[in-house]
């Protein structure tokens, strides 16, 4: 018998670095999973270093984890970007509430206080900018998230642009956040909140003209305060004069490992062409939006 973990790939569409000051931020959850498999056993692990989050988290907690068997399953390859790290933890730490507390007691420690708490024990040594969690958030409720931190807010919606499609474009860079947050000094936020407020009213509205206004702001106002590596810059300088494309930005981390590319419905093909003929992995889009954290079967 063993129990499987299921966590969606994760993408910032907008409000990283927001994030960082308890911001508001969208999170898009996608798929394919990430998968964490879990049987009763010695205490083996895969996919797991026992300096992540996850493994110091079951380090800290080894006199339980010693009596499982954990294999996890990176379904973007080990490709950076996509949340494999927050899944891992999000994974055992779910395992850890599963068999070590009482059922009533389950949805309270699976609350976002609790295990945000959890992970900043784990995941951040005081040094530089501490890991905002948003896409852990994001991770454990599923859709496309918006999540605030300093307010407590979190809202999941569905895709309400039926004329735009997006989509995640790997650009076979990698940028190991931990390491860019050590050295990431204080930074103004008034013009990501300006031109994120955007993105939200037009969820609020379902008014596709306006999301694509704050994206392309929220974009221009990475690039201004030096958040945008110049590889990304490149490409989304080309990106954005293919047919079709209404507003395109990077996501993350100086935005290194993954593309977001905003197009009118039904006129992706000259991208999806561009992308081809550039050797860039299509990963995931507006039609691959997945749910939260999810478990079967049982121990």
């Amino acid at each position: 018998m063993s129990l499987v973990f299921s966590v969606p790939g994760k993408t910032f569409l907008a409000g990283e670095y927001l994030a960082l000051a308890g911001g508001p931020t969208l999170v898009f959850l996608s798929q394919p999973c990430f998968e964490t498999e879990v049987s009763k056993g010695s205490g083996k692990t895969e996919g797991i270093h026992p300096e992540s989050p996850a493994g110091a988290f079951m380090g800290k907690h080894r006199d339980y984890f010693k009596n499982f068997d954990i294999q996890f399953r990176d379904a973007y390859a080990g490709k950076g970007g996509f949340g494999a790290s927050t899944a891992q933890f999000l994974s055992v730490y779910a395992l850890w509430l599963h068999k070590e507390l009482h059922q009533q007691d389950m949805e309270r420690y699976l609350d976002f206080k609790h295990l945000l708490e959890a992970y900043y024990d784990v995941a951040w040594n005081g040094q530089g900018q501490r890991p905002s969690g948003a896409d852990l958030i994001g991770q454990l409720k599923g859709s496309l998230t918006f999540f605030e931190k300093r307010q407590g807010l979190i809202s999941v919606k569905s895709w309400p642009f039926a004329d735009l499609e997006f989509h995640l474009v790997h650009t076979g860079n990698k940028l190991a956040t931990h390491e860019h947050l050590r050295t990431l000094p204080v930074f103004p936020t008034h013009g990501l909140e300006s031109a994120f407020a955007l993105i939200r009213e037009a969820f609020d509205k379902q008014q596709s003209s306006l999301f694509v206004e704050g994206i392309k702001s929220y974009a221009q106002e990475l690039q201004q305060l030096g958040f945008t590596c110049d590889p990304t810059l490149r490409l989304l300088s080309e990106i954005r004069q293919l047919p079709g494309v209404q507003a395109a930005k990077g996501c993350g981390a100086l935005g290194a490992d993954v593309v977001l590319v905003i197009t009118a419905h039904g006129t992706a093909q000259e991208f999806k062409n561009y992308c081809e003929s550039k050797g860039l992995s299509l990963l995931s889009s507006s039609d691959k939006i997945s749910q939260g954290l999810k478990n079967r079967g049982s121990l």
